[in-house]
């Protein structure tokens, strides 16, 4: 067995990585996302595909009630497993997007200042990421993750 060949493919494997930052030795707890990797490229897709099931199980909840009764009294009540999938799907979707927050705090983003010409200069201090996510999406993502409906129907 050739001793070379073995290192090379234990040492030299950069599957997955940035070749732009150097920071991809660090611990993943501090690593910084490049935007345009392919792993936050892939995210973005899985993202988009979450939110697209959460857009098709809403509609779902003006299902859940139905009318039942006997003679002149009508009740209404909920179907209790169409419930339990709608949740279960709501709560996945759900899910997603409190990851998608947290990547969000880790990706990279083109300053302002840089944008007039090329691709611009990425920042990727934390504390400056942060505060720009703050300062932008969080709250209205904050508000679109709380459980709201599925709160709701178990509630009754």
């Amino acid at each position: 067995m050739n001793v070379s060949g073995r290192n090379k493919l234990n040492g030299n494997s950069k599957i997955g990585r940035s070749k732009v930052f150097p920071e991809d030795l660090a611990p993943w707890r501090q690593r910084i996302l490049d935007p345009g990797s392919d792993i936050v490229l892939r995210w973005n897709k899985i993202f988009l595909f979450s939110c697209l099931m959460a857009l098709f199980v809403d509609p779902l909840y003006f299902y859940l009630p139905t009318v039942g009764g006997e003679g002149e009294s009508s009740c209404v009540n909920t179907d209790f497993k169409l419930r339990i999938v709608v949740t279960f799907f709501r709560t996945i979707a759900d899910l997603f997007y409190w990851l998608h927050m947290l990547i969000k705090f880790r990706t990279a983003y083109v300053a302002p200042s840089s944008r007039v010409f090329g691709r611009g200069e990425l920042v990727m201090d934390p504390k400056k990421i942060a505060r720009r996510y703050i300062r932008s999406d969080f709250f209205i993502d904050l508000i679109a993750t709380l459980p709201l409906p599925q709160v709701s129907l178990f509630n009754n």
